[in-house]
């Protein structure tokens, strides 16, 4: 749960500046990616295992990688920010954040008729809502 707090700023972080400015600061993913690293490397934090940490990192991030080629409407930032809550996060627990994700990044893309959308704000939508799951079952066992 530590690990999750302490990536809770930096992913506010690019939610606001990716809703003002469409745009993602590097030090936003770079600090997520090393969270992740510290966790898995010198806190050896058994969950995520590594193996789903790493396909956490490459999996949605080759996903969007080739959507962002193909069709557009997905920025980099968006693909390194998705990347690096996967390997902090997990494959399994970003499946999650992504679900959570896209029902309202559908909505805000519909009503504003808009082919791109800032990622960044559902991720933290996302990210919240997990969290917070967590926190009640946490409280709840």
């Amino acid at each position: 749960m530590n690990t999750v707090l302490l990536c809770a700023v930096p992913i506010l972080w690019a939610a606001i500046t990716d809703f003002k400015k469409r745009i993602i600061p590097d030090w936003t993913w770079i600090a997520i990616i090393l969270t992740g690293g510290i966790s898995a490397f010198l806190l050896k934090t058994p969950y995520p295992p590594l193996f789903e940490r790493i396909m956490g990192f490459l999996l949605p991030g080759l996903c969007l990688f080739f959507l962002a080629v193909n069709f557009g409407g997905i920025g980099g930032g968006d693909i390194k920010l998705t990347a690096a809550m996967g390997f902090c996060f997990g494959l399994y627990s970003l499946a999650v954040i992504l679900f959570i994700a896209l029902l309202p990044a559908c909505i805000y893309a519909k009503a504003t008729k808009q082919k791109s959308v800032p990622l960044a704000v559902f991720l933290s939508i996302g990210f919240f809502t997990y969290v917070g799951a967590l926190f009640i079952y946490e409280l709840m066992c």
